[in-house]
């Protein structure tokens, strides 16, 4: 079912909605269509169209990532892997049998210096943000379109330009570096953000990306994201806030618990994907936070991998009375994984769907859009 803006905004700040929204966040891993194709897989399900979930079209307004940027060179590409330079001039890599992001061999920014000589592709240009793409933007929100804009993560950019071990290190060792580099995508985002307001327009949700978690823990506590991020995270998000937009989501993966409350006071109030092979429980948060945080994902998708007695057990506690108020989009934690019996799948569907009241997916229109935005 495609919902409008108004819709999601309502349902994710527990403004009365009829029914949470069911979706699938990402979509398969590398390898499943494979597998899903030996077990009779059309390829509307195979394209998610054909399980009918639940959607919302959005639009990105803004570019708030890095312009002016040199051009990939590809080195290398074949059916095994591929390599190339990319505009951070950073050395990636792929592996295109199990992966779909490249990986850095190396990092361009290991000290002021190093910064210095890319900071002009951070700072604000007019190209950011054209009269056209506002005069767009309006007309899709009238018509039911989620108007977002994205700031880059406080810590997920860091750690694109420095690698993980650098930018831990240089919170302590070089914090000039640090909140240069903050500061000068955060004037970019004001800036930007503030063209969007003065056009009349209000933006329905602010994201940002930061992936700052494994299996245990955070990679940065508590005291380092009060000091660094969520300064930065408030100068965006107080600026649309005031102007009426009511969201503001971050997706990071792993283990958010220990940072829960600090990005709250940042002004964090939807999180995803919630994943519990990091111990992230969206019944036991909705307890603890109550109407505070709103939620997509966090159905374990391993379980997928097991019993149908399982899969039903994950649903009948995740889709529990206290979880239907609002405040929920129900979705895996991340990428259905390799190993997942299309049978399964068609399973945890319909069970699903059963719990909220929805008719089969058999019957419906076929409809899908990617949730993890």
């Amino acid at each position: 079912m495609k919902w409008t803006n108004r819709q999601y905004v309502d349902l994710m700040t527990y403004n009365h909605p009829e029914r949470p929204m069911f979706s699938e966040l990402f979509g398969p891993i590398v390898g499943l269509a494979e597998e899903w194709r030996a077990q009779g897989a059309t390829e509307d399900q195979i394209a998610m169209r054909g399980f009918a979930f639940d959607y919302v079209p959005y639009y990105q307004l803004g570019d708030l990532d890095s312009v002016h940027r040199p051009k990939e060179v590809v080195l290398e590409d074949n059916e095994r892997y591929y390599v190339a330079i990319d505009h951070y001039g950073r050395r990636v890599r792929m592996d295109k049998g199990t992966s779909t992001i490249p990986l850095p061999e190396n990092y361009p920014v290991e000290t002021m210096d190093d910064w210095l000589k890319i900071k002009h592709m951070f700072e604000y240009d007019a190209c950011r943000l054209s009269a056209e793409e506002i005069e767009k933007a309006k007309k899709l929100q009238s018509e039911g379109t989620l108007i977002k804009s994205e700031i880059l993560g406080g810590f997920d950019i860091l750690r694109e330009l420095m690698g993980e071990e650098n930018c831990c290190i240089a919170f302590y060792e070089d914090p000039e570096l640090i909140f240069d580099i903050l500061n000068t995508i955060s004037e970019t985002n004001v800036r930007v953000l503030s063209e969007i307001i003065s056009s009349g327009l209000v933006i329905d949700q602010l994201s940002v990306h930061e992936d700052m978690a494994g299996k245990t823990a955070p990679l940065i506590g508590p005291a380092t994201v009060s000091e660094y991020i969520i300064p930065y995270y408030l100068k965006s998000w107080e600026l649309v806030k005031d102007a009426g937009t009511k969201l503001f989501c971050q997706d990071s993966d792993g283990n958010m618990n220990p940072l829960i409350d600090t990005f709250i006071e940042g002004g964090i109030n939807i999180f995803y994907p919630c994943e519990p092979a990091g111990g992230m429980d969206i019944v036991a948060l909705r307890k603890k936070y109550g109407q505070k945080i709103a939620f997509r994902g966090g159905i374990d998708k391993h379980v997928l991998r097991r019993t149908k007695e399982e899969i039903d057990a994950e649903l009948a506690y995740k889709m529990q009375p206290c979880m239907m108020d609002g405040g929920i989009v129900f979705g895996l934690d991340h990428r259905i994984p390799n190993g997942t019996p299309l049978e399964n799948y068609i399973h945890y569907v319909d069970r699903a769907r059963e719990i909220l009241g929805m008719p089969d997916f058999r019957t419906s229109e076929m409809t899908w859009g990617r949730m993890a935005f």
